[in-house]
């Protein structure tokens, strides 16, 4: 489920921008809260980092690659995400507080970390 809301996620962040804010609240209302709560603070992280414009240019996030993230009350933090760019996927960390109805991203912080060896993809689940 996770895997699909990414995809719309994804569309959406592609998308015009108010064609994208209505099209994605309608999709993230659909989703469970835990859900919601991720792909809410997936899609915030790519769109802080992609307005960056250094060299990392993430297309796709996985926020539990290496190890699950935590919850605390409205704060889903990491260490073991992953974000792909110019085809490596590297390591990432994060700390998202998001509003109690999971919709919008009250703080965040990442950090970009290495690089994520090729051979250790697929243990990951992560893809080319």
């Amino acid at each position: 489920m996770r895997r699909l809301a990414c995809a719309f996620a994804l569309f959406f962040c592609s998308a015009p921008c108010s064609a994208a804010d209505r099209g994605l609240a309608a999709t993230l209302q659909r989703l469970e809260p835990e859900t919601r709560f991720h792909q809410v603070c997936d899609i915030e992280t790519m769109k802080r980092i992609q307005a960056e414009r250094g060299a990392i240019r993430p297309d796709r996030m996985v926020i539990d690659a290496i190890r699950p993230a935590s919850e605390a009350g409205d704060t889903l933090s990491g260490d073991g995400g992953a974000i792909r760019s110019g085809g490596k996927w590297y390591r990432l960390a994060f700390s998202c507080r998001a509003s109690t109805d999971r919709m919008r991203v009250l703080s965040l912080s990442y950090r970009i970390g290495g690089a994520i060896p090729e051979k250790d993809w697929e243990r990951y689940g992560l893809w080319r």
